[in-house]
């Protein structure tokens, strides 16, 4: 039987290589090369399978190349190996020898290739739809990046003139339109100073007149583009090496370096001829101006002034800013979140003259909107966090947080009454912000502390479950693959990624806050997050089902991360749950 099975596999290779280099020339789209070793034979064989593809392309280009005033065959033939990768490498391949030299000729049908092109055709509107759901989320980072990403995709593909996507009601063309809501975004940016401390610079930077959450930006420190800053909560930073009348702000559209998650992209923007906005380019004058960043407003007054908290609050940034101890301020667990605070990175307070606000919650007392940058010059990366202090009923700090930003807070806030009292809606602020600091300050303990022992656990798009907590889960139905994920297990895998990043950092933006229902104080929060690390950086949306019923042990007994919403724009929510 073995010796039958061998002989039919031997035919049937045979069989495969038995087609004529006649019916090759007349059926398929073919390169063919000569040399003296195969390997050499086929890498040229391929790279004629290209150019002859190029040929037939490269009138679809010629309204591109003309923009570029370059070789229109060297561009479309850059175009083209950018779908090697997928199909031409993998196209059939016939050898012959003739006269000590081998032959090779490498072709493949041309139906194939329009599988390729629909392929890029998809991933463009893809990243079209992301871009603008981004937009009406108002993270403009995320719409830049890909509303750029789906411009230099179309551009790679044939049909670049006849692609189009229905933007509400109205169906246009990808070829203008891109280009015009890039061009939109960046005319609706706006950036001044707000405070000048030597050469370093604190920025205002809104979009429609609302603080910007996310953006991305280099600058020109007078020897060099400096490294890569976030904007945060509408502050930015930048730090010049000499006097300078204005500053030479460049927004960030391209992201080549995250481009790397998705091969093809990544050809695109490394061997094409892409385009550029001149409009990414702020000349922004060094003069301290107005804040005119408009702060949504909280339906119920959480604003109070207690002067003693201000005034420590004030030497504690004073110690920072000169180096001095600030030990007498804290408790012992305060000083030392207050220490891992300050070796997060190269810590500066921005502004010793902020406009702090201060609430007083359960017999304690608040102070929040401290703004520091934190800066990491190994991996070239800078962040911009406003920090809370909250104070006992001794009057020491015996806690530091990174606040949410102020839309957050606000939908948070703005809950009416029948949803709970204002200490219950700050409670909420309270623990997200406790969160997103734990993971900046790789705090393990407090994770480990904070998710119940059955917490489930998703990551991406696969389900991670303990043991079930009284039929919590039933809702889920069989929409979700079970695979067993112990709290332990995910909180190893988080020691390993703490230990091997010299950074953590994330951002939360706007959220939308549950309630299990109005006897309870379990909630649940889906919220965006972008994730920022030393190896990795992504944005999706997270969901956290959480217990505040004892607010100095909260626990959360559902954690579920997506990268995109589904089809119909949802996410996990509350209902997803039975609790």
């Amino acid at each position: 039987m073995k010796k039958i099975i061998i002989l039919l596999l031997v035919c049937g290779a045979l069989w495969l290589n038995a087609i004529t280099v006649s019916e090759i020339k007349q059926n398929y789209m073919y390169g063919m090369a000569k040399s003296s070793t195969l390997q050499k034979a086929d890498k040229r064989a391929i790279n004629d399978l290209i150019s002859q593809i190029s040929i037939q392309v490269e009138s679809n280009f010629t309204n591109i190349m003309e923009e570029e005033d370059g070789n229109l065959h060297e561009f479309t033939q850059s175009i083209v190996k950018t779908y090697s990768n997928s199909t031409l490498h993998n196209a059939e391949r016939k050898v012959l020898e003739e006269g000590g030299k081998t032959i090779v000729y490498r072709y493949i049908k041309k139906s194939e290739m329009n599988k390729i092109f629909a392929n890029r055709e998809k991933k463009i509107l893809d990243y079209t739809s992301s871009a603008v759901y981004a937009e009406q989320e108002l993270r403009i980072a995320d719409a830049l990046r890909n509303y750029y990403w789906a411009l230099v995709l179309l551009r790679s593909h044939p049909a670049h003139d006849e692609i189009k996507y229905t933007f509400g009601n109205s169906e246009q063309l990808l070829i203008t339109t891109l280009p015009e809501r890039i061009e939109r975004i960046f005319a609706d940016v706006d950036i001044a100073v707000s405070d000048v401390q030597d050469n370093a610079l604190t920025l205002n930077m809104h979009y429609q007149n609302l603080p910007l959450q996310n953006l991305e930006y280099d600058y020109w420190t007078g020897d060099a583009r400096s490294r890569m800053h976030s904007a945060r909560n509408g502050i930015g930073t930048a730090e010049l090496q000499q006097d300078f009348t204005n500053l030479k702000l460049r927004v960030e559209y391209i992201y080549q370096n995250k481009s790397r998650m998705d091969i093809e992209l990544w050809q695109v923007l490394e061997e094409t001829n892409i385009p550029t906005f001149s409009s990414a380019n702020f000349i922004v004058p060094i003069k301290v101006s107005a804040n005119r960043v408009q702060i949504p407003k909280v339906k119920e007054p959480i604003k109070l002034v207690y002067k003693s908290v201000l005034d420590k609050t004030k030497e504690v940034m004073d110690c920072i800013d000169n180096g001095k101890s600030a030990n007498q301020f804290f408790t012992e667990a305060g000083f030392e979140m207050y220490e891992k605070l300050i070796d997060y990175g190269n810590a500066k307070v921005l502004s010793q003259n902020p406009d702090l606000q201060t609430a007083k919650i359960g017999g304690k007392e608040v102070v929040r909107g401290i703004p520091m940058s934190f800066s990491f010059p190994k991996n070239d990366r800078d962040f911009v966090e406003n920090v809370v202090f909250t104070f006992d009923d001794t009057g020491k700090i015996e806690a530091v947080s990174f606040a949410l930003s102020d839309i957050a807070v606000a939908d948070i806030m703005d809950k009416n009454e029948q949803f709970g009292s204002l200490e219950d809606k700050y409670q909420i602020v309270q623990f997200m912000e406790q969160y997103k600091t734990a993971y900046c300050l790789k705090n393990i303990d407090y994770i480990e502390q904070v998710f119940s022992e059955n917490a489930l656990i998703i990551v991406g798009t696969i389900l991670k479950q303990d043991k079930p907590i009284e039929n919590m889960y039933k809702n889920l139905g069989d929409k979700i693959e079970y695979v067993k994920y112990s709290k332990q297990e995910y909180v190893e895998r988080l020691k390993m990624v703490f230990g091997n990043n010299e950074f953590v950092n994330i951002h939360f933006e706007d959220n939308k806050v549950q309630k299990s229902n109005k006897n309870d104080k379990v909630y649940g929060i889906q919220i965006s997050q972008y994730y920022y690390s030393e190896n990795y950086a992504d944005s999706g949306y997270l969901f956290l089902m959480f217990d505040l019923t004892d607010s100095t042990k909260p626990q959360i007994y559902v954690r579920t991360w997506q990268p995109e919403k589904d089809e119909a724009g949802k996410m996990f929510e509350l209902s997803d749950f039975k609790y």
